[in-house]
């Protein structure tokens, strides 16, 4: 007679955020093997500085990225802008390069479409600013021009940020998505909570994200 071994759940690796923010988490929960903080104690009214690093992310190259239809999805034709659609942000670099951002509510999504892509999601540091005066923040931060007036955005900016090479999306509604590489992540944090503090910048759970994505009009 045959013992069968009963089945367990698999339990997914230890997957850890390459920064620890200088607050109490007040609600957190574990997605995927990361812990996930959800809020923080006494975030107050914001901006907010929001650790989206657990979030998933690719990249995808190709010489015809123009053709390429990855997880079904149009790619952006104009260098620098960026699309959302279906809880992704796509987002076009160069003539053949783009990143994609799971930034929607429930699970990433599995199936990649008809490109190979590079899951990049545990080689940076993904950050949120977000809240009412998000644009100040980000002028204490850098010199590049992220919010002009002829662009209702989401849009893609490629430079440093506290002279750190980053890839910046903004949103004209009080949101700049914020991707360096993981080991700068614990110091880049620190860097922006100093650097703008007198302007109210505190760290935030997901929840003040969430709340702005889900927000937004439209």
């Amino acid at each position: 007679m045959m013992h069968q071994t009963p089945a367990h759940p698999i339990t997914p690796p230890e997957r850890r955020s390459p920064l620890l923010l200088p607050i109490t988490p007040l609600e957190t929960e574990r997605r995927d093997g990361w812990e996930v903080v959800l809020e923080y104690e006494g975030e107050g009214e914001g901006p907010w500085l929001v650790d989206l690093s657990h979030r998933s992310r690719w990249d995808v190259q190709d010489r015809a990225i123009g053709e390429a239809r990855p997880f079904g999805l149009a790619v952006p034709e104009e260098w620098g802008s960026a699309r959302e659609s279906d809880g992704l942000l796509i987002n076009r670099m160069n003539r053949t390069q783009i990143s994609i951002w799971h930034i929607g509510p429930g699970d990433a999504p599995r199936t990649r479409g008809s490109v190979d892509s590079t899951d990049t999601t545990d080689s940076h540091c993904w950050l949120a600013i977000v809240g009412f005066g998000t644009p100040r923040v980000m002028e204490a931060l850098t010199s590049l021009d992220l919010f002009p007036p002829d662009r209702a955005g989401p849009r893609l900016t490629q430079g440093p940020v506290l002279h750190v090479p980053a890839q910046i999306v903004t949103f004209p509604d009080e949101c700049v998505l914020i991707a360096v590489a993981r080991g700068y992540g614990q110091t880049f944090a620190e860097a922006i909570l100093h650097s703008a503090a007198d302007l109210g910048i505190r760290p935030g759970g997901e929840r003040a994200f969430s709340r702005w994505r889900d927000g937004r009009p439209g």
